[in-house]
């Protein structure tokens, strides 16, 4: 009986090879923590430029077992934009608000971060893309 076993399964190798890897690797998916647990994931985000930037950001509040989606307001402080948001998500912001006019400059910093989209509002107004687009921005080529 095991050896007509084993020639079986020695016959399906492919599934063998996928049965091994799933036993290896599932403990690790199922452990893996979830971003917004050790990520700050930022919503929303408004930009006072002076002397230093201010920041102040809603992000999303880790509520672990939780039905609903809860925010919380937290502030950042400095002088360069990419520094500031260094620890942070930017996936899920939707709007950035300027107190003023949109800074080009900062725009440009946060046009080439990590994960913002491109479609991301400005002052509620424009998108990202479109103000850039402008005032002549030159795009990044993509690596592919």
């Amino acid at each position: 009986m095991i050896k007509r076993t084993l020639r079986y399964l020695w016959g399906k190798k492919t599934l063998v090879l996928i049965l091994v890897l799933v036993v290896l690797l599932l403990p690790n998916i199922i452990s893996r923590d979830l971003q917004v647990r050790n990520t700050q994931v930022i919503t929303a985000l408004t930009i006072e430029v002076g002397d230093t930037l201010h920041l102040t950001a809603e992000q999303l509040k880790p509520n672990p077992g939780g039905t609903t989606i809860e925010y919380e307001t937290v502030t950042f402080d400095g002088t360069d934009i990419r520094e500031i948001l260094s620890n942070v998500s930017l996936a899920h912001c939707t709007t950035i608000d300027f107190v003023g006019e949109p800074d080009l400059a900062i725009l440009h910093d946060l046009y080439n971060y990590q994960d913002l989209r491109a479609n991301t509002k400005v002052n509620g107004e424009h998108t990202l893309d479109d103000l850039l687009k402008n005032h002549d921005y030159c795009y990044p080529q993509s690596a592919a």
